[in-house]
């Protein structure tokens, strides 16, 4: 039950951080940079649709956003930061795929995430 509470606030607090970004940029036709941002902050690639309720979308910005996208989920997707996020505990969802590391991010992922799950069994049993 802990375990549920705990995933249930982290996945809340996740979706209420980086959203505060993305009509900022949108707003400012920083689509390259939404991108980065998106990518950095290991959101899955938005759709032409998620950007559009963002903004009219000028000629060019999707095109801008992909590459900008691109980027930041490389940036996300090294080896030695996917170990640190699967450590917090971050749940692998395939942002990762089609990049450059993609097999040693995720062998990356999962030795953190496997870390992880031992260190919260550890403090299970301390608290029994």
């Amino acid at each position: 039950m802990k375990h549920l509470v705990f995933l249930v606030a982290v996945l809340g607090l996740a979706a209420c951080t980086g959203q505060s970004y993305d009509t900022e940029l949108a707003k400012e036709n920083q689509w390259k940079m939404l991108g980065v941002k998106d990518g950095e902050n290991g959101r899955l690639v938005r759709t032409e649709a998620e950007l559009r309720k963002l903004s009219d979308l000028p000629t060019g910005a999707i095109n801008e956003y992909r590459l900008g996208y691109q980027q930041g989920i490389e940036d996300y997707c090294l080896p030695y930061k996917t170990y640190k996020h699967g450590k917090k505990g971050q749940q692998y969802t395939g942002q990762c795929l089609n990049t450059k590391n993609e097999k040693l991010a995720i062998q990356g992922w999962e030795a953190g995430y496997k870390e992880y799950v031992a260190e919260q069994d550890q403090l299970w049993l301390n608290t029994e």
